[in-house]
């Protein structure tokens, strides 16, 4: 499969592993290139929008990826237990002034050591983003660009 350079960047910067359970927060080319590095691991797939779930589901259906679950929720809120999955990536909404609990809940998810890589079209918003992450407790904490677009990884800690 091939992704569009942002969503390569995203998951050569989570650093995702076979069999690694992993969060997704985007599109459904990223969850597709998402199960193809993790393989028999899970991808969970978290929207706010039911029908952007079942078109994913049916992006998954025809791709034959199996392994890929499918939940309704927002980044502040995330549907999953603690120490969940090894990785998380995608985008996070950062204009609805909930920057800080979003950066809580996925050092929540994510296990120790995990990985997260987030994109932000706008430099700023990646900048503030990076601040939440690190002040939710992650560590190797990074802003590169690809494109016109930032690019947030960091290590939970």
């Amino acid at each position: 499969m091939s992704l569009p350079e942002v969503e390569q960047a995203l998951l050569d910067a989570a650093r995702l592993e076979p069999e690694q359970d992993v969060l997704v927060l985007g599109s459904g080319a990223l969850a597709l290139g998402a199960h193809d590095r993790v393989g028999d691991g899970w991808v969970y797939v978290v929207r706010s929008q039911v029908d952007e779930l079942e078109e994913l589901l049916v992006e998954a259906h025809a791709a034959g990826a199996s392994g890929v679950a499918y939940l309704v929720g927002e980044t502040p809120v995330l549907p999953l237990p603690d120490g969940a999955v090894g990785a998380a990536v995608g985008r996070i909404a950062t204009d609805d002034g909930a920057l800080a609990a979003a950066a809580e809940e996925l050092a929540r998810v994510l296990s120790v050591g995990g990985r997260a890589s987030f994109a932000e079209p706008d430099a700023g918003a990646g900048e503030e983003l990076a601040r939440a992450l690190a002040a939710a407790g992650f560590e190797q904490v990074e802003v590169g660009r690809v494109g016109e677009e930032a690019l947030v990884s960091a290590r939970r800690s």
